[in-house]
């Protein structure tokens, strides 16, 4: 994935509006509430809940408003939303490195190496750590496609645009 890629082509308004809100949300973001953090643990399974302690505070609080989003139906797309993300955890990237390696992925997408390509494949790792944590085939698929065009996930239709949503 060249990072840009969110559920439309690369270069298209959506993609970049949602990287700019995540950006601006990563730089004040303290992480979530104890209360509302907790909710969210009690979905998890104990292997779910061990990586996705390991993610940033700004992760966490996109993971906890993802899996609260409406669009959800029931417990098991909770955690799929909530856990999409959990790939990042490889690269141990900050806000600005995050935002230098989707850039210059973008310019030069396959050629970055390291921590760096880490990060702009956490879709593939993400889901990779899900599947080796027990978690569920919808939490392993959607974390392997999140970055994929609504026509092309393998989900339901009516599943992937939930949790597409939700993100």
């Amino acid at each position: 994935m060249g990072g840009l890629s969110s559920r439309s082509p690369p270069g298209g308004a959506e993609p970049l509006i949602h990287l700019i809100r995540r950006f601006f949300q990563s730089i004040v973001d303290r992480g979530p509430e104890r209360a509302e953090e907790a909710w969210l643990l009690d979905l998890l399974s104990t292997a779910e809940a061990a990586l996705y302690t390991q993610m940033s505070a700004a992760d966490r609080s996109h993971a906890l408003r993802s899996a609260r989003c409406p669009a959800l139906v029931d417990h098991a797309q909770q955690v799929a939303a909530a856990l999409h993300d959990v790939g990042k955890i490889q690269a141990g990237l900050g806000t600005m490195t995050r935002v230098a390696a989707t850039l210059v992925g973008a310019i030069i997408p396959g050629r970055l190496r390291g921590r760096w390509a880490d990060y702009l494949d956490h879709p593939r790792l993400g889901a990779a750590l899900l599947r080796d944590a027990g978690s569920a085939e919808l939490t392993v698929i959607w974390a392997a496609e999140h970055h994929l065009p609504l026509a092309e996930s393998s989900l339901p239709p009516e599943v992937a645009a939930a949790l597409a949503a939700a993100d």
